[in-house]
C-alpha cells in the first residue's frame, strides 16, 4: 500500500493563527490507497529489477556499444522500497574489496582492464610531500607549458598502456557506467562508485595515480594536479588554460562553448531555459555579485550547514543486499558543486535535437547514445582533461572538511578497509591495492595543497538571508485548509509541492535531525534536480535557493545510464538542525515541506518527506 507512515498523522500544528478554532491538520501525505486514515505501513521489501583480449577492450567507445542486457543501476537503481518506517536497513554497510568487485560483463567492446600477470602489491605509504597542487587560474607559464606536455605524453601512449589517457578515461567508464558487479559469483549485484560513502576515497585514488603518472612522464616527482578553484570568486569560470583548443592537449570538444567563459553557477540554476548567463570578464554589479554570493552560499552549505557528520557529507553505508538496503544516498560533496561543473561543462544539446554516432554521441551502456558528454555524462567524463583538474577540487573540499572544519570519516572497518586496484609506474606498469584507511590523509599520499589559498575560503563568509519573515512580529501563516499532495507524486519543473504539517521530533542527545526524502524514482539519462525548502509560502517558493536560511537542500545527480533502460531509486537526506533555529522553528512540533522541481524530467517520489533523528 502506498500511504502515510503513522508519524505523518499528526494531530496538531504550529500553523493556526492565535484565536482560530483548534482543528486537526489533514494528513502531510494522503495516499491514492488511503481512504479515510493514514494507517502504520509495514515494511516493504526491496527488490532489483532483472534485467579474443587484445588490450583494448577496456577503452571507451562513443559507437560500438550496442545490444545490452542485464542491470547496470549502480547503488541507486533499486526499484520498489526498503522500508516506509525510516529504520536504518544497512547498520554496518558491506565490505568493498578488490576481489568481490569485478568488471565481468559478458559483452565485448567493454572498458574492462585486460588482466595481468603480474601480481598485486600493497600500497605503500609516500616517505614525504614532494607535490603541492595550486589552482590552475594561478599558475605560472612555466608550469602551465608543464601541465601541457604531461598531457600530450600520456594522450601519446598507445591505448592498451594502462597509464594512457584513454586507458585513464575507460576506469572511470567503467565504474561508473555499470560495468563493475559486485559479488558476481554469488550475489553478482550491480556497483557503481557513486551514490555512496564510496565517493570520496574511490576519487582520490583515482587521481592521485593519474598524477602520479603525469610526473612520471616528464620526469618531475614533484608535479601536483592543478585544481579548478570554482569555491573561490578569481576561479568561477572555466580556466583559459583549457579554453585555448587550438593544439591544445587540455582542450575537448565535447564541451557547451557558450558557458566556457561565463560565470559558473554552482546552483545548477543554468538548467532553466529562462536563465541568464553572466560573462566572468563582464561588469561587476548587483546581479554579478549576488550570483558570486550564491555560488559561496552553495559551497557553505556543501560545506557546513549541510556536511554535518560523515553521513551527511561523505554519503550513506554501501549495501549489496538489496531486500535489506536503502536506495543509495549521496552527501553534500557529491550532489552539490561536483554535480553542478559536471553539467556546467557537459554538451546541453539542443532540445528535439538528434543525439547519435554522427552528432557525437556517447553510448552507456544502455544501448543509448548520450550527447550531454563528455563531463555532462558519467560514462565519459573520465575523456575531458578538466574532469581531473574538477575532481582535484573535490578532493580538496573533502581535505578541508576533514581538516579546517574538523569532519571526521566513518570509523566501520567496511569502509576503512575497502580496497581497489590500481596501475602504477609508467615505465613497467604494475598493479598496486590501495584502502580507503591508506587514503584519509594526503600526506600518506605525497601531496597537499596550496597553505596560501587555503588561507581565506570565501565561502565562509557567505551572506545567508531570509526569503519570507519568520518567528515573533512575522504574519501567520494561515492553516493548511485542504490535505496535503497524494502519493507518489510527479515533480514537473517550477511546480512547486507542498507537504503540510511534517511532525518534528524532539531533538536526541547525539543525534541530528534529519529531513529524509525516500522512493525518488527518476531517469538518470536526464538532467535532475530539486530543491527542498521549510516554511516557504507556495507563491515565494520559486525564488528559494543556497543563500536563504530556509533552503535544506537539493537532489542533484550527473546523467548516467541504466542498462535495458529504466528509472533509477535515490534517496535524499538532509540535516535541518540549523534551518529550524535560523527560521525559529525549533521548538515547533511540525513544518511545511516545500519540494521545488528545478529540471524538465519526470522525478516520481514514492514516499512522503518524514524528520527523523540520526547519528552523526
Amino acid at each position: 500500500m502506498n500511504g502515510c507512515m503513522a508519524s505523518a498523522c499528526a494531530t496538531s500544528t504550529p500553523l493556526v493563527p492565535a484565536g482560530a478554532p483548534a482543528a486537526a491538520p489533514p494528513p502531510a501525505c494522503p495516499s491514492k490507497n488511503t481512504t479515510t486514515s493514514c494507517r502504520r505501513r509495514r515494511a516493504v521489501s526491496c527488490k532489483a529489477a532483472a534485467g579474443g583480449d587484445d588490450g583494448r577492450l577496456w577503452l571507451p567507445r562513443r559507437d560500438v556499444l550496442s545490444a545490452l542486457t542485464g542491470v547496470a543501476a549502480g547503488l541507486a537503481g533499486y526499484q520498489g522500497l526498503a522500508s516506509a518506517a525510516g529504520e536504518d536497513k544497512c547498520p554496518r554497510g558491506d565490505k568493498v574489496t578488490d576481489k568481490l568487485v569485478q568488471c565481468t560483463d559478458p559483452n565485448t567492446n567493454f572498458p574492462c582492464p585486460p588482466p595481468t600477470p603480474r601480481p598485486v602489491v600493497d600500497f605503500r605509504p609516500e616517505s614525504r610531500v614532494r607535490r603541492v597542487r595550486r589552482p590552475v587560474h594561478l599558475l605560472d607559464r612555466e608550469y602551465q607549458e608543464k601541465y601541457r606536455e604531461a598531457i600530450a605524453k600520456m594522450r601519446a601512449l598507445p591505448a592498451s598502456h594502462p597509464l594512457s589517457f584513454a586507458a585513464q578515461a575507460a576506469i572511470h567508464q567503467a565504474y561508473c557506467d555499470g560495468h563493475y558487479r559486485y559479488d558476481p559469483a554469488a550475489k553478482n549485484r550491480p556497483f557503481d562508485v557513486h551514490f555512496s560513502w564510496i565517493f570520496a576515497p574511490w576519487h582520490r585514488m583515482y587521481i592521485y595515480f593519474y598524477e602520479r603518472a603525469l610526473g612520471q612522464l616528464i620526469g618531475d616527482d614533484t608535479f601536483a594536479l592543478p585544481y579548478w578553484n570554482w569555491d573561490a570568486p578569481a576561479g568561477m569560470v572555466v580556466p583559459p588554460l583549457f579554453r585555448d583548443s587550438f593544439d591544445n592537449p587540455l582542450g575537448n570538444r565535447y564541451r557547451e562553448q557558450r558557458r566556457l567563459d561565463k560565470l559558473v553557477d554552482l546552483d545548477l540554476g543554468f538548467l532553466d531555459p529562462g536563465a541568464t548567463l553572466i560573462p566572468f570578464n563582464g561588469p561587476h554589479d548587483k546581479k554579478y555579485e549576488e550570483a558570486v554570493n550564491k555560488n559561496l552560499c552553495t559551497v557553505y552549505q556543501q560545506q557546513i550547514r549541510g556536511g554535518k557528520g560523515a553521513r551527511c557529507f561523505l554519503g550513506e553505508r554501501f549495501c549489496s543486499n538489496i531486500e535489506d538496503a536503502d536506495e543509495g544516498c549521496q552527501g553534500t560533496l557529491e550532489r552539490m558543486a561536483h554535480t553542478a561543473m559536471h553539467a556546467w561543462v557537459g554538451r546541453t544539446p539542443p532540445e528535439g535535437a538528434p543525439c547519435n554516432a554522427d552528432t557525437g554521441g556517447v553510448m552507456g551502456h544502455d544501448g543509448n547514445y548520450h550527447c550531454e558528454n563528455d563531463m555532462g555524462f558519467l560514462g565519459s567524463a573520465g575523456q575531458d582533461p578538466l574532469f581531473y583538474s574538477h575532481h582535484a577540487n573535490v578532493d580538496r573540499m573533502w581535505h578541508l572538511w576533514s581538516t579546517k572544519l574538523g569532519g571526521e570519516g566513518f570509523k566501520d572497518p567496511e569502509w576503512l578497509d575497502a580496497s581497489f586496484v590500481f596501475y602504477d609506474d609508467v615505465a613497467n606498469p604494475r598493479p598496486v591495492r590501495i584502502k580507503f584507511r591508506d587514503v584519509l590523509d594526503t600526506r600518506n599520499l605525497g601531496y597537499t595543497y596550496d597553505a596560501e589559498s587555503e588561507a581565506d575560503l570565501p565561502w565562509l563568509r557567505c551572506r545567508l538571508t531570509s526569503l519570507v519573515p519568520h518567528g515573533k512580529g512575522s504574519a501567520p501563516r494561515p492553516a493548511p485548509r485542504k490535505a496535503g499532495p497524494t502519493f507518489p507524486v510527479t515533480l514537473r519543473r517550477s511546480r512547486v509541492v507542498e507537504v503540510p504539517a511534517v511532525p518534528v521530533p524532539a531533538k536526541q542527545p547525539g543525534q541530528q535531525r534529519v529531513l529524509v526524502i525516500r522512493g525518488i524514482e527518476y531517469d538518470p539519462s536526464a538532467q535532475n534536480k530539486f530543491d527542498v525548502a521549510i516554511n516557504v509560502p507556495a507563491d515565494q517558493a520559486l525564488k528559494v535557493g543556497p543563500e536563504n536560511y530556509e533552503y535544506a537542500g537539493s537532489f542533484a545527480v550527473v546523467p548516467s545510464s541504466k542498462a535495458g533502460g529504466g528509472t533509477l531509486q535515490g534517496k535524499l537526506a538532509l540535516p535541518i538542525d540549523e534551518v529550524l533555529a535560523d527560521i525559529e522553528a525549533d521548538g515547533d512540533s511540525a513544518v511545511d515541506v516545500v519540494i521545488v522541481p528545478r529540471t524538465g524530467g519526470e522525478i516520481k517520489l514514492k514516499l512522503c518527506p518524514t524528520i527523523q533523528n540520526q547519528n552523526f
